[in-house]
């Protein structure tokens, strides 16, 4: 192989490895702003958290979640009010979470364009972060919220005391 072959192979390498690390640097960089523009989380006492969820709470005074978790009981899906197809279209899906243990309270709010882009159509916003919440026992799709329209989605304190609160709007 020639020098200049040799050469233009080299630099089409480095130009390549340039772009894969501009590329990575901008979906880090695109991941940390987007967190850091859906996801505060603040370490606050009790009383304070128990504030926020009391403002949340009156403002879906009268309605009943989709979700119902009884304690020690399977989680009811109210799918009767999800029956008729609401014609507002959701902007988000925000979720107010605190735990005791670590008086940590998370408030997401996660865009809907990005939830309906996600592979699954199941819904799962919380995992395992300290809220005692097992959503493989509960069958909820978007489409089931979407059809329901803002409201009230889930309203649970957990056997620790830990809270959340889930809704769409």
């Amino acid at each position: 192989m020639s020098e200049s072959k040799r050469q233009t192979w080299v630099s089409i390498v480095i130009a390549l490895v340039i772009v894969v690390a501009m590329l990575a640097i901008t979906a880090v960089g695109g991941t940390a702003y987007f967190i850091s523009r859906h996801v505060r989380t603040q370490f606050t006492p009790e009383p304070n958290a128990a504030e926020q969820f009391a403002q949340t709470r009156a403002r879906f005074a009268g309605q009943q979640p989709l979700i119902e978790i009884r304690r020690g009981d399977e989680p009811v899906l109210h799918r009767e009010l999800a029956a008729t197809s609401s014609t507002v279209k959701l902007s988000s899906l925000r979720v107010l979470a605190y735990d005791t243990r670590a008086q940590k309270l998370v408030n997401i709010s996660i865009p809907f364009w990005l939830l309906r882009l996600a592979p699954s159509n199941k819904f799962s916003v919380l995992g395992d972060n300290g809220i005692d919440f097992d959503s493989d026992r509960v069958r909820l799709t978007l489409d089931d919220i979407e059809r329901r329209g803002p409201g009230l989605i889930l309203d649970q304190a957990d056997r620790r005391g830990s809270q959340v609160i889930v809704w769409a709007e």
